[in-house]
Formats: structure tokens, C-alpha cells, sequence
């Protein structure tokens, strides 16, 4: 009879919600059958998505590939109640059906029995090991040896998540937003995912349910998000000139200075003029007025704050929507233009100050102020002002 048989087979294999092969296909480890629900002592912390937070738990079987037709016979359910659960109980009600042999019908119950778990738990070297230290009253140095096992039961549920999303229903809805028509339901996805295949050729080596998944184990992304720094009113700064634009030229200003020091007293051409503008100044004053326009979308009337410590001109140029009249009025007269052009090119030499390899003076404040003055009353042209906005 079929079920004798299955019965004798079933100490070749294991059940279980954690599986050592995943760690890798020769580990010997015990694997682990946690099937039943937390109690009311057990918490699980609702945060977090663990095995223990599944309420239908996936049971997997390792073991002899020849043998899982008998974990597929012992995940079977009848009334809502798996025979692993009434093995669990020390019943198999649903068996009884088959026989009416007491003595039989216990032999198949202690044979499904050995397939419930190892009856020694062992760990193997090829699993991953993890030396715990613990408390020792001599004081000596003592260990537990933890041996961290792969969740083949959240993975499959997972698998099953993720692949209901890219078939049924979830691609009617994609193929409905695609054709530009109104779906009511709602369209779930996991982008980014990546694939993580185990067994090769042969999933069914490591588990029953790994080569149900083919193999695949889901990854979803978990790497950081980018970092997008506030924009904020430079209301405890002197000057827009600080530190924060500084940073953000900072390779501009390195390559100029770099290009400086190579610089003879003869090479003094167009060629060289070119590569000074549009390769350091119009770039490093691209990113200058670009600081400034996200300043300048921020809510009018920072500016005027009593906390404000900006340099008037620049508060006038960067505050562009400010209300009040007579900031409006004063920055109409663009006097402060001046200002900002001639601190750009104070600042800038600063920076690019290197008394060894050259010094740049008088001659240069006043080019680099030219240039900036010039970009500065485009971008004054280009922005729209507060009865436009």
C-alpha cells in the first residue's frame, strides 16, 4: 500500500520553515519545523517582517529528492487542518479514513512522525557559524555556537508576492494604465528586485519549495536613498559666498588652481584665455547662480527677519519676492549687483590663492568681477520679478 510506503520513506526527508541547505547544498545541519502560531507570551515586534510574522506558514521538506512526495502528502489539508499539524497533535484523524487497522494506522503516524524534524539537532562546518559569547559565573570564557538558517517559509511567501504582482490582475492594471484606460484597482510593484538562484540545474536538491520557485529567491532593494540636502535661508551667514557654495566648486577650484600653476609668464593667448573662462570661471559661476535660483524659490520675506544676518545686497538679490516695498524699491536700483560681483571675485581669489606658483592681484578682481557682473544681469533678466510671479 502506497501509504505504508510513504510512511517508511518519510525519515528521509525534513520538514521545515528554516532550511540549512540554502547556506549551502552539502550542509549536514539540522533544519528547523516552526509551524506553529506565536502564543500570548511570544510578542513579535510588528515592525519587522520575520517567519513569525506569517500566519499561513509555507512548509518546506529537505532531504531525499526521491522522497518529497511525501512532504506534498503531509502538507495536504483536509477541513482547514494540515496532516502536519494533527502529526503535530499526535493524531492523524484524517488517515483513519483509509483504515480501519489501529495497529496500521499508528505505524503510518510514527513513520510521518520522524519527517516532523531531526531528531538531533546538529549544526555542519559548512554552514555559517556564529561564536556567541555568554555569561560564565567562573568567569571562563563560554560560548553558544548559533547557526543562523535561511527562511524558506517568508521566502515563499515573498516569491508568491512578488510574482502575483508581475501576472493576473496586477497586469491587467498595467496593461490598462499603458493603453491610457481607468482601472479601479490598485497596481502593486517591486521595482528593482534581484534574483538569487539556488540549487543550479537541479533546485530540487536543496528543497521542496525551492524548486516550486524554480530556483529563485527574490531580493527587493534595501540600498539607501539618495541624499538631497535642504535648501534653506542663509539667514546665520554673512555672505552667500561660505562654506556650502565652496564645497560644491570645490572640484572646479581645485582643477583651476591646477591649471594656474602650470601657466609661463609668455602664455598669454586666446587659447588660453578660452580654457581659463569656459572651463573654470563661467562653470564655477554656473553653479553660483544655480545655488542662487534655489535660494530664490523659496517663501518670500525671509529676508526681512529680524534673525537675519545676510549681507544686504546679497538678501536683495536672493530674496526676489520679498513683499515688502521698500526692499522691493532698493532692489530695483540693481546698485547691489556691484556688490555681488565684486565679492565673487574677492571670494574667488581667495580661493585660488597660491603665493608659491602665482598671485593674482588688482588686474584679476577686477576681470573676474567683469565676467560675474555680466551673468549676473543675464540671470536678473531671465528671472521673473515679483508682479510676474
Amino acid at each position: 500500500m502506497w501509504l505504508t510506503d510513504a510512511a517508511r520513506r518519510a525519515k528521509q526527508i525534513s520538514l521545515a520553515t528554516h532550511a540549512a541547505k540554502f547556506t549551502h547544498s552539502d550542509a549536514k545541519a539540522s533544519s528547523i519545523l516552526v509551524s506553529q502560531p506565536c502564543t500570548d507570551n511570544q510578542t513579535v515586534n510588528n515592525q519587522y517582517l520575520v517567519t513569525a510574522s506569517l500566519s499561513n506558514k509555507a512548509i518546506d521538506a529537505v532531504g531525499n529528492a526521491a522522497a518529497l512526495d511525501v512532504a506534498k502528502l503531509l502538507n495536504i489539508k483536509v477541513n482547514g487542518e494540515s496532516l502536519i499539524t494533527q502529526l503535530q497533535q499526535n493524531h492523524a484523524q484524517a488517515l483513519s479514513a483509509f483504515t480501519d487497522n489501529a495497529e496500521l494506522l499508528q505505524t503510518w503516524v510514527d513513520g510521518f512522525k520522524l519527517a516532523l524534524g531531526d531528531e538531533k539537532l546538529s549544526s555542519h562546518n559548512l554552514s555559517k557559524q556564529i561564536y556567541f559569547p555568554i555569561k560564565s559565573e567562573s568567569n571562563d570564557v563560554e560560548y553558544h555556537l548559533l547557526c543562523p538558517l535561511f527562511s524558506s517559509a517568508l521566502a515563499h511567501n515573498l516569491h508568491k508576492k512578488v510574482t502575483e504582482t508581475r501576472f493576473g490582475d496586477s497586469k491587467d492594471i498595467r496593461d490598462a494604465r499603458r493603453a491610457n484606460k481607468y482601472d479601479e484597482r490598485m497596481d502593486i510593484s517591486f521595482p528593482n528586485t534581484a534574483v538569487q538562484a539556488f540549487g543550479g540545474s537541479k533546485p530540487q536538491n536543496i528543497s521542496q519549495l525551492n524548486s516550486e520557485r524554480y530556483g529563485q529567491n527574490f531580493l527587493l532593494n534595501t540600498a539607501p536613498p539618495n541624499f538631497q540636502a535642504q535648501v534653506k535661508p542663509p539667514l546665520n551667514n554673512t555672505s552667500l559666498f561660505n562654506r556650502q557654495l565652496t564645497y560644491k566648486v570645490s572640484g572646479y577650484l581645485r582643477d583651476f588652481k591646477a591649471f594656474l600653476s602650470q601657466l609661463k609668464p609668455e602664455e598669454n593667448n586666446f587659447k588660453v584665455r578660452y580654457k581659463r573662462d569656459y572651463h573654470f570661471v563661467l562653470p564655477i559661476l554656473d553653479q553660483l547662480l544655480t545655488h542662487a535660483a534655489n535660494i530664490q524659490t523659496l517663501p518670500a520675506g525671509w529676508a526681512s527677519e529680524s534673525n537675519c544676518n545676510l549681507k544686504h545686497a546679497h538678501a536683495l538679490w536672493l530674496d526676489v519676492y520679498n513683499p515688502n516695498e521698500s526692499f522691493q524699491r532698493e532692489r530695483e536700483k540693481l546698485d547691489w549687483q556691484v556688490v555681488i560681483a565684486a565679492d565673487f571675485a574677492s571670494w574667488l581669489i581667495k580661493q585660488l590663492k597660491n603665493d608659491e606658483k602665482y598671485r593674482l592681484g588688482d588686474i584679476e578682481h577686477a576681470y573676474f568681477s567683469k565676467v560675474c557682473l555680466h551673468q549676473l544681469k543675464r540671470f536678473e533678466h531671465n528671472t521673473p520679478k515679483l508682479a510676474e510671479a
